[in-house]
C-alpha cells in the first residue's frame, strides 16, 4: 500500500510542480524566442541546371567556345606586345573586341527578340571560326603585323554584339526563372575551367607549335560549339521575322524606356560597367605586361596567371552555384566590389608570381561572381519579349573595356603597370562605397518580395 503511494505521487510529481511548464521557461531563457535559427539547407544546388537537356547542350557549346576564346587571349596577347613593345597598344588591342558591343549591342538584342537564337547563336560561332581560320593562314605566311592584329580583333568583337544577347537570352529560355543564378553560374564554371589548363597550354604551344597551328585549332573548336548548339530544342515564340530599320530604332528605344524604370537594373548596369571600366580592362588588358616585365616569367608565365585567373573564377561559379538563389543581391554585389578593388590595391605592390597567382584567383573571382549576380538579377526582372534588348544594353557595359584598355595603358606608359592598377583599385573602392549610397533601389533589392 505503501509502495502504491509512492508510485502515484511520483507520477503525480510534474502535475504539482508544473515541471513541463518550467523546463518550457528554462528553455526559452536559453533560447529567446526572438533568435530564429540558422536555415541550413537540406540540398546542395550546385548542378541543378544540368537536369535540364536543352541547357546541358548550351553548356558543352559553351565549353568549346571558352576553349577557343582563352587560346586566342594567349596568343592576341603575347603576340601583340611582342611586336609593339608597348603597353598602351597592347591593352587596346585586348580591348578593342568589345568596341562593336558597345554601339552595336542593342541592335544585337533586337536581332535577338526577333529571330531564332538558337541558329543566330551557330552562325556567330561559324563566322567566328572562319575569321580565325583566316587569321592563322596570315600567321602560317609570317605577315602578321600591327594593324593586321588590329583589323582582326575589331572583326571578332563584330560577332559579340549578337553572341552574348542570343546566348544569354536562349539560357533564360530554358531554365525557370527561380534557376537562374544556378545556370548563369554554371555557364560561367565552363568559362572558368577552361581558363584553368587552355592558356597554360596556350602559352606552351606557342613555343613549341606556332601561332598559326594554334589558331586553326581554335577554328575547329568555334566549329564544334556551332554544331553543339542546334541540339537545343526549344519550342516555338512570337519571335517575328519581319525586321525593318524603320522599326528598329522605336524598338530598341521600348528597351531603353524599360531599363530607365528600373532602378534595380539601372544601378546592376552602372555598377558593372564602373568593375569592367576599373577591373576587367586594368586586369586582362595589363597581364602581358606584367608577365614580362614584373614577374619576368615569359609566355608560359603570362599562361599560368591566365590559368589562375581560371582557378578563381571556377572557384567563385562553383560557390554561387551551390546558394541557388540570392536574396539581396545588390548587398552581395557591393561586398564583392570591395574586395575587387581591395585585391587590386594588393597587387599594385606585389613583385612575387606566387603571391600575385594568389591575388589574380581573387581578383578573378570576385569579378566572375559580380558578373554573373547582376547578369541573372536582370534577366529575372526582364520580360521575355524584351529579353534580348535589355541584355543588349547590359552588354553595353563590357564595351567599356575599350575605354578601359585606352586608360590602363596610358596610365601604364605614364608612371608604370603598378601604379596604374593602384590608380584603378582606388578609383573602384571609392565607387563601392559611393554606390552603396546612391543605388538605395538596388542595395534594398529583395528577391522574396519581387
Amino acid at each position: 500500500m505503501v509502495q502504491l503511494k509512492l508510485k502515484d505521487r511520483v507520477k503525480d510529481f510534474p502535475k504539482r510542480h508544473n515541471v513541463s511548464r518550467k523546463v518550457s521557461i528554462l528553455q526559452n531563457k536559453m533560447h529567446p524566442p526572438h533568435f530564429k535559427k540558422i536555415h541550413i539547407p537540406k540540398k546542395i544546388h550546385t548542378f541543378d541546371s544540368f537536369k535540364v537537356t536543352n541547357y546541358r547542350y548550351l553548356w558543352i557549346a559553351h565549353a568549346m567556345f571558352s576553349i577557343a576564346f582563352w587560346l586566342q587571349q594567349v596568343v592576341i596577347g603575347w603576340t601583340a606586345y611582342q611586336i609593339t613593345k608597348s603597353p598602351l597598344l597592347t591593352s587596346i588591342i585586348l580591348g578593342l573586341d568589345v568596341l562593336p558591343i558597345l554601339i552595336g549591342a542593342p541592335f544585337g538584342g533586337l536581332i535577338t527578340d526577333k529571330f531564332n537564337k538558337k541558329r543566330l547563336l551557330g552562325l556567330i560561332y561559324i563566322y567566328q571560326s572562319l575569321l580565325i581560320a583566316s587569321f592563322g593562314i596570315v600567321a602560317l605566311i609570317g605577315s602578321i603585323e600591327t594593324w593586321t592584329i588590329f583589323v582582326f580583333v575589331l572583326l571578332m568583337g563584330l560577332g559579340w554584339a549578337i553572341h552574348d544577347p542570343a546566348r544569354f537570352s536562349l539560357m533564360s529560355s530554358v531554365v525557370p526563372k527561380e534557376g537562374l543564378i544556378n545556370a548563369i553560374a554554371l555557364n560561367s564554371m565552363a568559362f572558368s575551367m577552361m581558363q584553368i589548363f587552355v592558356p597554360a597550354l596556350g602559352g606552351l604551344l606557342i613555343i613549341l607549335i606556332g601561332i598559326g597551328p594554334m589558331l586553326l585549332t581554335e577554328s575547329v573548336f568555334l566549329i564544334s560549339a556551332a554544331l553543339v548548339t542546334q541540339f537545343v530544342n526549344i519550342p516555338k515564340s512570337n519571335e517575328q521575322k519581319e525586321l525593318s530599320l524603320k522599326k528598329a530604332l522605336p524598338e530598341i528605344k521600348s528597351g531603353f524606356n524599360f531599363v530607365s524604370t528600373n532602378p534595380v537594373i539601372v544601378g546592376f548596369i552602372l555598377t558593372t560597367c564602373a568593375m569592367v571600366l576599373l577591373a576587367m580592362a586594368f586586369t586582362n588588358g595589363l597581364m602581358p605586361v606584367y608577365a614580362a616585365d614584373i614577374f619576368r616569367v615569359g609566355p608560359v608565365g603570362l599562361g599560368i596567371l591566365l590559368s589562375a585567373r581560371g582557378v578563381g573564377s571556377f572557384l567563385s561559379t562553383i560557390l554561387l552555384a551551390s546558394f541557388g538563389n540570392i536574396n539581396k543581391p545588390g548587398i552581395i554585389g557591393f561586398w564583392i566590389l570591395t574586395s575587387l578593388s581591395l585585391s587590386m590595391l594588393a597587387m599594385s605592390i606585389n613583385n612575387i608570381f606566387l603571391l600575385g597567382l594568389i591575388i589574380i584567383m581573387i581578383i578573378s573571382g570576385s569579378t566572375m561572381g559580380y558578373l554573373n549576380i547582376s547578369m541573372a538579377t536582370v534577366q529575372s526582372l526582364t520580360p521575355n519579349s524584351l529579353r534580348g534588348r535589355v541584355t543588349g544594353i547590359f552588354t553595353m557595359s563590357f564595351g567599356m573595356i575599350s575605354a578601359g584598355g585606352l586608360l590602363s595603358g596610358i596610365l601604364a606608359s605614364l608612371f608604370g603597370v603598378q601604379t596604374a592598377t593602384f590608380i584603378a583599385g582606388t578609383l573602384l573602392l571609392l565607387f563601392a562605397f559611393i554606390g552603396i549610397m546612391i543605388f538605395k533601389k538596388m542595395r534594398s533589392y529583395n528577391t522574396k518580395t519581387h
